[in-house]
């Protein structure tokens, strides 16, 4: 199976291993993945990002950064997926256009999929997601970002504003994301999130 085609899989992964996951008021969890949560807060402007050879690739602008500045623009492309994903989390699935951007098409319909149940849900992320680290890394089926991050000071919540992630939800997960190049720029391509002591 195609990485790609893991993006809807490995969203849902940390919320189905939650037990009674798909029972009742349990069921409102299911696409509340930590995985959701972002690196850096997108602003509404977007500049072409210089590391990239003037390709075009979106630069985020973020108004809070949590991930530091970086050269490579492969990682840069998963920092601008990441806070393109938090946007749309954030408004409770209704802000996506910045996601075509940032990401292949196939991957894009995938996170549809997840916008669609956070707004008919009425799901809300709130707080900060903190990158502790972000690496490239080569492979047999081509350029992965492998990255950590820390969801200690981010929640996902309901239109009440309550947490639907259970108490012993883990806090550490390790993305691993495919990025390829897509009409000139740097684009994620899907991959798997599992939770980790990273």
């Amino acid at each position: 199976m195609r990485i790609r085609n893991l993006a809807v899989t490995t969203t849902l992964i940390p919320v189905l291993m939650l037990t009674g996951c798909g029972s009742g008021d349990s069921a409102d969890v299911a696409a509340s993945s930590p995985g959701a949560k972002k690196a850096v807060k997108h602003s509404a402007d977007s500049q072409t990002d210089p590391a990239s050879g003037g390709s075009g690739q979106p630069k985020v602008v973020p108004e809070y950064r949590t991930a530091p500045e970086t050269d490579d623009p492969v990682v840069n492309a998963y920092y601008a997926y990441r806070a393109a994903l938090d946007e749309m989390m954030r408004s409770g699935g209704k802000a996506t256009e910045q996601l075509g951007a940032v990401m292949t098409p196939e991957l894009f319909r995938s996170i549809g999929q997840q916008a669609k149940y956070y707004h008919t849900k009425r799901l809300h992320n709130t707080g900060v997601t903190k990158v502790v680290w972000a690496k490239r890394a080569l492979l047999a089926n081509g350029v992965i970002v492998r990255a950590c991050y820390d969801t200690k000071l981010a929640s996902t919540v309901d239109s009440l504003g309550r947490s639907v992630l259970p108490p012993k939800t883990p806090t550490r997960w390790l993305d691993e994301m495919r990025v390829e190049q897509l009409q000139g720029r740097w684009v994620v391509d899907g991959g798997q999130t599992h939770p980790e002591k990273c």
